[in-house]
């Protein structure tokens, strides 16, 4: 049998009891229900890879304030952490925007799409990070290509010596690009995505009242719920689009406890972030300004996990930097730390994963199958403090046999 193997320096010898994790997602179409079916067989694979005890309580649902909860009993050794997995969801926005009618999403997304170029924002994209820039332009290259395809089809089938070529050609190039554009939408989330930049556009130009009323719902029960928690760790987590909207929400939570006169303390998490496609836009004051104000409270720790395997996060980039906010601190913030999803999952795994763009990008948030440096469960379940990943310290040693 293979035992738990203590991580890390002594400092994280400590064991965390009490520990409440606040989760935001990406914008995808996934409620509470599907969010914690696949939650509760990654916790069963992470209890796996380290040998520990795992279990997930039922599932408590605030349909009012789009809140899911369920505790995390996680056993290592002689250790036990009770984790409180908060889900913060915005499903239904996501929903209704897919429900709109699809020239109005189409509509909406070539607002986004000229309005990201005409300010320069794209520009800032390949400056930062070019292959999330790529993943800007997938929309646009989603419907060209295939168009382009169609008109190539026509333009030298025409030319063959046969009566109506021309038309029969023109009718197969525009038959074939619009089932290429439906195989994008159905397997590649082509629309989506569409809805998922107008979704970023407008709410950074103040333009989702219903998304900045949730976020002000969301800070008032994570306060709610930590003062009557007793909690040892409080984590505020953001995956892809939600480590942009994680950052508003810890800026709405700390300005609550702030305004008790009490000193905000807690931790952000942004794993996969897309952060900056909301921060580089020159209209986004209002979340620098927010985030501006979280760097001013030394009690807000923040740790900004990163992967070149991803193309849907910025790797390599300091989110307050490319901000053009200074940090007075005199230890980073974010700390930036790189992720290598080879070094967590074994070869076949990896192999079955790592040409899937979106499952690969789910890994964030997904359990491994080898001992690593980044172990999202371990983080947000496990027992160790959540700081001692941040900063590096938490190393996994080789497992022992007994």
């Amino acid at each position: 049998m293979t035992a738990f193997a203590e991580p890390g320096p002594p400092m994280t010898r400590h064991a965390v009891a009490r520990r409440a994790v606040f989760h935001v997602g990406g914008y995808e179409r996934n409620d509470a229900g599907r969010f914690f079916a696949r939650f509760g067989k990654e916790l069963a694979r992470f209890a796996a890879c380290w040998s520990v005890e795992a279990t997930l309580g039922p599932v408590a649902f605030d349909r009012a304030g789009h809140v899911a909860s369920a505790s995390v009993d996680c056993r290592a050794a002689s250790r036990a952490t009770r984790t409180d997995f908060v889900l913060l969801d915005y499903d239904d926005i996501v929903m209704a925007d897919g429900a709109r009618p699809l020239a109005t999403r189409v509509v909406r997304w070539l607002a986004a799409f000229f309005d990201y170029v005409a300010t320069g924002t794209m520009f800032r994209f390949f400056a930062a990070n070019w292959r999330f820039a790529l993943y800007f332009l997938y929309p646009l290259l989603g419907i060209v290509g295939p168009v382009l395809l169609g008109f190539l089809v026509w333009r030298f089938g025409r030319t063959v010596p046969v009566p109506a070529a021309g038309v029969v050609c023109a009718l197969l190039g525009a038959a074939l690009a619009v089932l290429l554009i439906r195989r994008l939408a159905r397997r590649y989330f082509l629309f989506h995505l569409m809805d998922l930049w107008s979704f970023s556009r407008e709410w950074l130009r103040g333009r989702r009242p219903a998304m900045e009323a949730r976020i002000a719902v969301w800070a008032r029960a994570i306060d709610e719920r930590v003062l009557a928690g007793g909690y040892e760790e409080v984590v505020l987590v953001g995956h892809s689009t939600g480590g942009a909207i994680i950052l508003d929400v810890a800026a709405a939570y700390a300005a609550r406890v702030a305004a008790r006169g009490e000193a905000p303390a807690f931790t952000l998490l942004t794993v996969g972030s897309t952060g900056p496609k909301i921060t580089l836009h020159p209209a986004a004051k209002g979340s620098r300004e927010r985030l501006r104000g979280l760097v001013a409270h030394p009690g807000v720790d923040w740790g900004d996990f990163q992967a070149v395997a991803d193309i849907i996060n910025f790797y390599r980039c300091d989110q307050l930097a490319l901000a053009g906010i200074p940090n007075p601190r005199t230890t980073p913030f974010p700390f930036v730390r790189r992720v290598r999803f080879r070094s967590m999952l074994d070869k076949a795994f990896y192999r079955s994963i790592r040409f899937n763009v979106f499952r690969l990008h789910y890994q964030f948030i997904s359990a491994n199958t080898k001992h690593d440096r980044y172990d999202f469960f371990m983080m947000c379940c496990g027992p160790h403090p959540i700081h001692a990943s941040i900063r590096g310290s938490l190393v996994p040693r080789r497992p022992e046999t007994s």
